[in-house]
């Protein structure tokens, strides 16, 4: 498409509006489980009459595309995947016919319930499920592409008919970081071979304009095979003439970072082609609209405009569509409701995640000492009883890139099921890995690339990365260590190794004494970590010496009856170098004021709703 002849001045043209839903994890109502309350900023429900609107608008055509992670992601998800019943609808694959979408692609959590589950919930779809790059014995699961017929009002009055193409990707690393594969048939393999395999078919089979549903993020520029965020790479094979975006849960286009020879980010661009990363939880909707114009060769991509629609529809505003897409999940809606709200243990003392990643954390200490405990029970008639046990662990509600309210806020008094959901929201199961006193280093660098590099003598630096995400910022509780920032960071966001001679890591040790690079320790952490998940140092399968068949979060909530009471406070187990005269600041929530704790001050308020706080070193 991209390399057809140019359009004559006067040649006919028409719009092709591709719209983007990606990473709902299951969220279609306008409610956080989390938190238990209602939220206008998030929810499927808050975009339907947005989206009925720009498919509606005068001369336009439209794809309407989910690019996976949608079913997957908070209580009312994991409510449905225990009680499904394969002769009923999945709610979530109801809303999305009523929406009339015309595509989606798998997700990496797709998987999390097993392979049965999405086959029979895929099986209700009304649209193609699309992925190249997946293979399996089984069709229903996906097809590699799909060719929609479709037609463009032209300005010259005419209509014209138009092929449009759509496949899909996961990343390649799904396979092993999922265990519900076990023995199966189905394959996951490279994102840009798969491409350079499957557009040529599609254009031998009459595709007009291709569209990838990409469930994958930007990542590095350089081709590497099976990178886990393969987008920069993707936008380069021919023929493909726009991307949707997802799985890192950023947003494209973003004014906020600059543009590189790759990628015009205000624009949404990679490579000069259209590329859009709607907001995660429904959040935002994105949307490409494709200038198309006819001339000799057929339509081709004259312009593009990339944008997202971040507008939610106001608390109490119930059009019809909302109605229906609520009457499709109001009855997992209240059975999950009631469930989550079941107290499990109590805490004297408040556990917050406001500075998850700037100093330790409660919430990540209760979930540590959980996952350790159950790794040695799990080990203790084993030949690596002796061995020490820690625990890695990162908190997935940090705010930050996922939004104002997504943090853990849990008040003294009871703990209730969804609290452990919030702490520890995947399906993920509990593993042990054996590691050295190097590996744990390595393993702590990589985490350590979510700050910036501070220069001693100034004040109020920016602190953390704006290209990484808390859940990438690992702690190992059991361990003592301290993060120097006045280092460069060893790894990048992607987990490349740059800097190999560099050393944040710090007085590493292990009840007052030193680790040594060859000390070997057993690491408690969770399936998708243990399959190097999130770019971290590979972790070899023989030195993954047990596998939970319980989830993490079981685990958690098993821990959490058994102790009944939380009242110890968190524990100082890392802190940053001192750097004299140095300060640097961050975003959090305004209510993370009243867990202010030297060194940490109070700056002022946002524009964007959070508040500045400063870390003196």
């Amino acid at each position: 498409m991209q390399d057809a002849s140019p359009p004559i001045s006067d040649a006919p043209k028409g719009r092709l509006r591709v719209l983007e839903t990606t990473d709902l994890h299951m969220q279609l109502l306008d409610y956080d489980y989390f938190s238990d309350q209602t939220d206008t900023s998030i929810g499927l429900i808050g975009l339907a009459d947005h989206i009925t609107a720009l498919r509606n608008e005068d001369g336009v055509t439209s794809l309407l595309c989910d690019n996976g992670d949608l079913l997957q992601g908070n209580p009312l998800a994991d409510h449905i995947a225990a009680h499904a019943r394969p002769d009923e609808i999945h709610p979530t694959i109801a809303a999305l016919n009523t929406l009339q979408y015309d595509a989606m692609t798998l997700g990496n959590h797709e998987f999390d319930y097993g392979l049965a589950f999405l086959r029979n919930t895929l099986a209700h779809a009304a649209f193609p499920i699309v992925s190249a790059n997946l293979t399996c014995g089984d069709d229903r699961l996906a097809v590699p592409f799909c060719i929609l017929d479709r037609s463009l009002a032209c300005d010259d009055g005419t209509t014209r008919p138009i092929k449009i193409g759509i496949t899909g990707f996961a990343p390649p690393q799904v396979a092993g970081w999922d265990d519900n594969f076990g023995n199966s048939d189905v394959r996951i393999d490279d994102i840009v071979a798969a491409a350079k395999d499957v557009v040529p078919k599609m254009k031998a089979a009459g595709a007009d304009v291709i569209i990838a549903l990409c469930h994958s993020g930007i990542g590095a520029d350089t081709y590497v095979p099976c990178m886990e965020n393969a987008a920069l790479p993707l936008a380069q094979v021919e023929d493909i003439d726009a991307l949707l975006l997802g799985h890192t849960h950023e947003a494209l286009p973003d004014p906020t970072r600059p543009a590189t020879a790759q990628a015009d980010y205000a624009a949404g661009s990679l490579h000069g082609k259209p590329a859009v990363m709607a907001t995660f939880c429904g959040k935002s909707l994105g949307v490409i609209d494709l200038d198309m114009t006819w001339g000799v060769d057929g339509w081709t991509v004259a312009g593009h405009n990339v944008y997202l629609k971040t507008a939610q529809s106001a608390a109490g505003t119930e059009t019809p569509l909302r109605q229906k897409l609520r009457q499709h999940v109001q009855a997992s809606h209240k059975a999950a409701l009631e469930k989550m709200r079941a107290p499990i243990a109590q805490t004297h003392v408040p556990i917050v995640s406001y500075f998850a990643t700037v100093q330790p954390d409660l919430s990540q200490q209760i979930l540590a000492r959980a996952m350790a405990h159950s790794v040695k029970g799990i080990l203790k008639e084993t030949d690596h009883a002796s061995l020490p046990v820690l625990a890695a662990k990162s908190s997935f509600r940090f705010g930050g890139r996922s939004g104002l309210g997504h943090y853990i806020d849990i008040s003294p008094g009871p703990i209730a099921l969804r609290d452990a959901a919030a702490i520890f929201p995947f399906s993920d199961t509990l593993c042990g890995v054996r590691r050295t006193g190097k590996q744990l280093r390595l393993w702590l660098e990589r985490s350590a690339a979510h700050y910036n590099q501070m220069r001693p003598g100034l004040v109020d630096q920016p602190l953390i990365n704006p290209q990484s995400a808390g859940y990438n910022c690992d702690t190992i509780y059991g361990l003592s260590y301290q993060i120097d920032l006045t280092e460069p960071a060893r790894f990048n966001t992607n987990g490349v190794e740059v800097n190999p001679d560099t050393a944040r890591i710090q007085r590493m040790s292990y009840q007052g004494k030193t680790v040594a690079d060859d000390d070997i320790f057993i690491v408690a952490t969770n399936s998708f970590r243990a399959k190097s998940g999130g770019g971290f140092p590979a972790i070899a399968p023989q030195d993954i010496i047990c596998t939970s068949p319980h989830t993490v979060r079981d685990h958690l909530i098993a821990y959490l009856k058994n102790i009944n009471t939380v009242n110890d406070p968190v524990h100082a187990t890392w802190s940053f170098t001192p750097i004299p005269k140095t300060s640097a600041i961050f975003a959090s929530a305004p209510q993370a004021r009243h867990h202010l704790q030297d060194p940490l001050s109070h700056v002022g308020p946002r524009p964007d709703g959070f508040e500045t706080y400063r870390i003196r070193f």
